[in-house]
């Protein structure tokens, strides 16, 4: 008798476990589909993937009360399950404003289709204004919302720009603006090998610019020296950048530089520091007072001029 119920506990143990490994399997699967950034090898994993809805070449479009189209939704394939998010592969979406006119558009791998009629992006996402502006960024969700079509990320954002790679803590785009907001600390990492470290950076690409600004305390890091700054306003088209208000420079020789609104050129690979501002430039053996500089950071020749004078020990 004994043995009866040892055996019948054995056996809802084991079926107990096998159900759990089946969860859990189930589990770990969806996990994998819904992160993965790779729409080839979510497409080979969803065959027998437990969907209940699949449409291939996906297509919707939404209109306002006034029956004028507010946005155009497509996707190689929909897929909605019971209890996790719809998931659009290869979607792209296109806005438009109140008289029928693009706005923008967006395209990415992947995307959760949300209950609420909003757009979760994952990974990479390139949004194409109708202005010609574009902006390319990797970030691990990237909210379209639903009514007002504005662009928000609290989380991580990697911003791909034609000469830089932009790290943020998040993103705001206001849907009918040619400016993208980037969130909290934000690192630029240039591919000249410059590093800047800055807050709640605005990108502006109106009328064709490329003009990225910050009224924050700023870092500039360079290989010959590192520079502090109370904001910086940056025009890549140029290649010029501006550090603003009261700036010190440390040189990697134990040389620092004290003056006002530096402005950097980095045309032509170059790599400049100006300013028209007073200077007070100090080394370990003088202190020189001077009225305007001219500094060439990567040959280490700094020319000091109006008004020049100083303290050698």
């Amino acid at each position: 008798m004994v043995s009866f119920h040892l055996k019948k506990k054995l056996l809802v143990t084991v079926f107990i476990i096998v159900i759990m490994w089946l969860l859990i399997k189930s589990v770990i699967y969806l996990f994998s589909v819904f992160q993965s950034d790779d729409s080839s090898s979510i497409q080979a994993d969803l065959e027998g993937a437990p969907y209940v809805e699949k449409i291939d070449n996906f297509a919707l479009q939404e209109f306002d009360t006034n029956q004028k189209i507010t946005h155009f939704i497509t996707a190689k394939q929909y897929l909605r399950f019971k209890d996790a998010p719809a998931l659009l592969l290869q979607p792209k979406i296109i806005i438009y404003d109140e008289k029928g006119k693009q706005i923008y558009s967006l395209d990415a791998i992947n995307a959760h289709y949300l209950d609420n009629g909003e757009v979760k992006f994952i990974g990479r996402v390139n949004i194409h204004s109708n202005t010609g502006a574009d902006y390319v960024m990797n970030t691990q969700a990237l909210i379209l919302a639903a009514k007002t079509y504005n662009l928000t990320s609290n989380k991580k954002v990697t911003y791909l720009g034609e000469d830089t790679k932009i790290v943020a803590q998040g993103m705001l785009m206001q849907a009918k603006q040619d400016k993208m907001k980037l969130l909290g600390k934000t690192s630029i990492h240039q591919d000249s090998g410059q590093k800047i470290l800055t807050k709640d950076l605005i990108i502006d690409k109106s009328n064709k610019q490329q003009h990225y600004y910050s009224e924050h305390d700023t870092t500039y890091l360079s290989k010959a020296s590192k520079i502090y700054a109370q904001g910086i306003d940056m025009d890549l088209q140029r290649k010029i950048i501006k550090l603003l208000d009261k700036v010190e420079i440390l040189q990697n020789s134990g040389s620092k530089i004290n003056t006002k609104n530096l402005t950097i050129d980095q045309s032509n690979g170059n790599e400049i520091y100006r300013t028209k501002e007073q200077i007070h430039y100090q080394s370990k053996l003088a202190y020189i007072n001077a009225k305007s500089m001219q500094y060439d950071a990567k040959r280490q020749k700094i020319k000091l001029t109006d008004g020049v004078t100083g303290h050698y020990e």
